[in-house]
């Protein structure tokens, strides 16, 4: 099994993201809110009426809460919407608030005036409270986030999806116009005949075109034909080119060997400038030495060495190669 260390941290990262907003989702959310104070009241002339809302926008039912207040103030219960909620002195006791859910009460307050600053705790089994006077500052219920990150989460779903579709889209045309390309370049290379292997080994001759097709080029170009023709030195005027021919193909072969330089070389024995249809059975092989007369006077002398192949059945071969001396 082959370890993927990226697939590892990305795993890892994924998760800890996951635990994050999960645990972002389940964090307890108490709130205390202080909406309105009422400075008038038919109830009594010396105090107002202050309305106390404790919210739970968390995932779990808070219990046992218990809201403390400043105990310089009288308090007096004046209406709740629990019938739970009970006042003892300074102190809003409620036994459960369920998930998003709420509970408001009216308290007549005297001896001072009231505000969020008289809240001194609000404390259940599992969080403390936060307290705020303004709405906009009480966070969302667990549903509403739950029901935000899974709108954002189809979202980017259907817009990755969306650019996916358009990037797989993009690279199938992509594939598409390179796999046309392709095919063209190998129509036109078909039609031009271009070969698409390295060329053949020609063993340092140059051989014409028109024989590309024949069998003693192709035993030539694999080695079942060996055919050399080496440099010397000159003496006196004459070159002396040793030559090498080995058959090691199936069929016999004739050999035809001869050499040409810039001076007239009516001077040198024929025998000793040419080697005529000479037979070379299977698996066997010719060594001489072709002779030239060469300019002395000259710093560099070359010769040309030709060859001519042919075999019973009709098939040939020719070729040539430049030789120099120094």
């Amino acid at each position: 099994m082959n370890f993927q260390p990226l697939t590892v941290v990305v795993t890892l990262l994924a998760g800890l993201l996951l635990a994050g907003i999960l645990g972002w989702i389940r964090k307890p959310r108490l709130v205390v809110l202080v909406p309105r104070l009422f400075s008038h009241s038919r109830i009594s002339d010396k105090g107002q009426i202050a309305e106390i809302s404790v919210m739970n926008r968390g995932f779990k039912t808070e219990e046992s809460i218990e809201l403390v207040l400043n105990p310089s103030l009288h308090y007096e219960l004046v209406g709740s919407s629990s019938p739970d909620a009970d006042l003892q002195k300074n102190k809003l006791l409620i036994p459960r608030i369920g998930s998003s859910d709420d509970c408001s009460v009216l308290l007549q307050v005297e001896n001072g005036r009231f505000s969020e600053q008289e809240i001194v705790s609000c404390l259940s089994k599992e969080t403390r409270a936060s307290i705020t006077s303004k709405l906009e500052e009480v966070p969302l219920t667990a549903q509403q986030r739950v029901a935000g990150i899974t709108l954002f989460c189809i979202t980017v779903g259907i817009f990755g999806g969306f650019f996916l579709w358009l990037d797989h889209r993009k690279n199938s045309r992509a594939a598409e116009v390179a796999k046309e390309a392709s095919r063209a370049i190998r129509a036109t290379e078909d039609a031009a005949g271009i070969a698409t292997q390295a060329p053949p080994d020609q063993q340092g001759w140059h051989i014409s075109a028109i024989y590309s097709n024949h069998d003693l080029y192709r035993m030539l170009t694999t080695g079942q034909i060996k055919l050399e023709a080496q440099n010397s030195r000159v003496e006196r005027g004459v070159v002396r080119i040793p030559v090498l021919v080995e058959n090691r193909s199936q069929k016999p072969i004739s050999v035809d060997l001869s050499v040409h330089g810039t001076l007239p070389q009516g001077e040198l024995k024929l025998d000793r400038r040419r080697i005529y249809d000479r037979l070379l059975l299977p698996n066997d092989s010719l060594e001489a030495a072709l002779e030239a007369l060469v300019p002395e006077e000259l710093a560099r002398q070359t010769v040309v060495v030709e060859f001519f192949l042919k075999t019973s059945d009709g098939d040939s071969l020719k070729g040539s190669r430049v030789v120099a001396q120094q």
